[in-house]
Order: structure tokens, then sequence, then C-alpha cells
């Protein structure tokens, strides 16, 4: 009974952290709507917020061990 209790609270804990993540992406994309700057960098930094959002959401999934391609330098390669 316990380890089924403790499994149910690693998983709402996993899906606390994922829905963390994509509302911080909502925030920083909404954020950029809202500018009026260069569209050019508008297209860059949502590139950015994405790609780091999905590295987080991989992170994440690996760390329960659900996603086993993880790299935690992936973002190094684009000078992140």
């Amino acid at each position: 009974m316990f380890f089924k209790w403790l499994i149910m609270k690693k998983k709402e804990k996993v899906i606390d952290n994922v829905v963390k993540v994509l509302n911080e992406l909502d925030t920083n994309l909404d954020k950029l709507d809202q500018l009026e700057n260069d569209e050019k960098k508008h297209s860059v930094k949502t590139w950015y917020y994405q790609t780091k959002a999905v590295h987080e959401i991989k992170k994440i999934l690996h760390d329960v061990q659900k996603y086993e391609k993880y790299d935690d330098k992936e973002l190094e390669k684009y000078g992140l």
C-alpha cells in the first residue's frame, strides 16, 4: 500500500514539474508576443525558449527513467 502511494506521489511530482516547465514556456512566449521588437529576434528567442523547455522535460523524464536519450550537454552545442 505504501509503495503504491509513493509511486503516485512520484508521478504527481513529475507531472507538476512538466506543467511548471510548460507554464514557464507559455509565459515567456506571451512576453515575446507583447514586445514590438524585431520579428527575427522574436523567432530566435521563441526557438530558444522552446528548445530549453523540451530539454528540461527530457531531463525530468530521464530522472525517472522514462527517457533514455537525454544529454545534459545538448544545449551546449547551440551555445546555450
